[in-house]
């Protein structure tokens, strides 16, 4: 037929197809169409376009057993489209680029095949540049690390790794094959993270004198054996490379991956030696495309052989980075926190309606991961209980106004976490009696709301910050800590200041 058809325009035009159709029905089989033979195409032509599998001679002549399924009754059979396989440069022609012949057969290009070059090869493992694109989910995900699902997947996917153009012009016995990555990753929903080496150590002639005896070789330097895992899928490896060059020992190399989202990392390493001597060089890792912002995770392989780091979800990353570099790193409070959030269920949504409530919540989960509250059941649902006694918090339009812990309500001496000042509509501040070690931060200026600050009987040390003055304090209770230095004039400016304690430190007046 010419073009496509439906199964009840054919069966209607052609009474034999028809005939045929009926006796096999009438005699019971599961069988409802029959055609000519198909060459089978590994997966692409397994199932038939009504649904069913394709009868396999090879399978029922060895007697392999084969259920097929029968056909799905609740589909009219006007939807079922029979499609001539000849192809013309009008009503049929091929797909995806292809050539019709004379023949009336298509010369299938850019990876389709099947009748009229059809089948697109996406998800078939090998990044395909034709389908690398939003409208074939980027090739089916064979582009990008955790989408594609082929043992083959990320092989051959770095054309020059890490922009050492001689890596590929080394002699055919190299194995160029062993590198692993996804070069050609373009999903927006995935996250940019460029690794960069330099700082490299050059093994020199004094080297080489001590161990062949004579200085005929050329200094040179190498890169480490580079492997990053996120989430249990390797996403790059580069095997260790020598730089003969030894000008390319004082450049810098980069390259970027792409990662999910909500990925925990982790980055290993293999430093390479020679003999007894080992050449260092600096690894660092940055969000983005380019290395101008802050380093997320950096370390000389000598020293620090893994660098673990997560990346939040996509949302917390906007808007958290823009207050710390260390919520990626997941040694940090920071880290830590942000990596909670990413999982709990509830900030991704409070971060696209409400990014305020979310810095309020990011603060109070950095605060949870310094102290270490005594319970075990601790979740910081802001406005909605703590689950425990020991903090006490009241909120005006889900914003905590008030955030009170009571005496000793944490395991371990620490630090007043910065983050606490995210709190932008906070008015009392009560953290008196838990053993805070730290200054008082500097950004405590940022709380313009605050009316009440108590910190007293605590660790506390260095100076009273002038940027408290810049509050709306009505009471100050710094007493009990460890406080030194000259007492600022800018408390003169606190024209609401009703209360003030300061002593038992070892302050002074100007």
């Amino acid at each position: 037929t010419g073009g496509n058809v439906s199964m009840q325009e054919y069966m209607d035009t052609e009474p034999e197809f028809r005939s045929i159709l009926l006796n096999i029905v009438f005699n019971g089989t599961n069988v409802s169409l029959v055609t000519g033979s198909v060459t089978l195409n590994t997966a692409e032509l397994s199932y038939s376009p009504s649904g069913l599998r394709w009868f396999r001679m090879r399978e029922a002549a060895r007697g392999a057993p084969f259920n097929y399924p029968t056909a799905d009754q609740s589909r009219p059979v006007d939807e079922i489209l029979l499609s001539c396989a000849s192809c013309d440069d009008n009503e049929n022609p091929c797909s995806f680029g292809g050539k019709c012949l004379d023949d009336s057969t298509c010369a299938c290009v850019n990876g389709g095949s099947g009748a009229l070059c059809k089948v697109p090869p996406t998800g078939d493992g090998r990044c395909n540049p034709y389908f690398n694109n939003e409208v074939y989910g980027w090739d089916g995900g064979d582009c990008c690390g955790g989408t594609c699902r082929k043992p083959e997947c990320g092989l051959g996917g770095l054309s020059v790794p890490f922009g050492i153009e001689s890596y590929y012009e080394q002699d055919a016995s190299t194995d160029v094959l062993s590198v692993l990555g996804y070069g050609s990753c373009k999903d927006p929903s995935m996250a940019p993270l460029t690794l960069e080496l330099k700082d490299f150590d050059v093994f020199n002639k004094t080297e080489w004198y001590s161990i062949l005896g004579n200085e005929d070789g050329d200094p040179f330097c190498s890169t480490a054996a580079i492997n990053v895992r996120c989430n249990g899928v390797t996403y790059l490896y580069f095997p260790q490379y020598i730089l003969n060059n030894e000008s390319d020992c004082g450049r810098s190399f980069t390259e970027t991956i792409h990662v999910p989202f909500g990925s925990q990392c982790e980055l290993s390493t293999n430093i390479p030696c020679f003999g007894p001597y080992c050449l260092n060089h600096t690894i660092s890792v940055y969000y983005g495309d380019d290395t101008s912002s802050p380093p997320i995770r950096s370390g000389n392989i000598g020293d620090e052989s893994r660098l673990s780091f997560g990346v939040p979800s996509e949302c917390l990353t906007d808007v958290l980075r823009n207050y710390s570099s260390s919520i990626f790193d997941l040694s940090t409070h920071q880290g830590q926190a942000a990596s909670s959030l990413s999982n709990d269920g509830i900030s991704e949504f409070l971060c696209s309606e409400g990014p305020n409530l979310v810095l309020e919540r990011y603060a109070l989960t950095v605060l949870n991961a310094s102290v270490h509250f005594k319970s075990s059941n601790w979740e910081p649902y802001q406005c909605h209980g703590w689950g425990i006694p020991a903090v006490n918090t009241a909120c005006t339009n889900f914003s905590v106004t008030s955030l009170v812990l009571e005496p000793d309500a944490g395991f371990q001496l620490g630090t007043i976490p910065t983050e606490l000042f995210l709190l932008s509509n906070l008015q009392e501040l009560v953290l008196r009696s838990n053993n805070f070690t730290s200054t008082i931060p500097t950004e405590i200026g940022l709380l313009t709301s605050l009316e009440s600050l108590e910190l007293w009987e605590n660790g506390l040390s260095g100076t009273i910050p002038s940027e408290i003055g810049m509050s709306r304090l009505s009471a100050l209770a710094l007493a009990s800590n460890k406080l030194t230095g000259t007492i600022p004039t800018e408390l003169g400016l606190l024209s609401s200041l009703s209360g003030i304690f300061l002593d038992e430190n070892a302050l002074t007046v100007s």
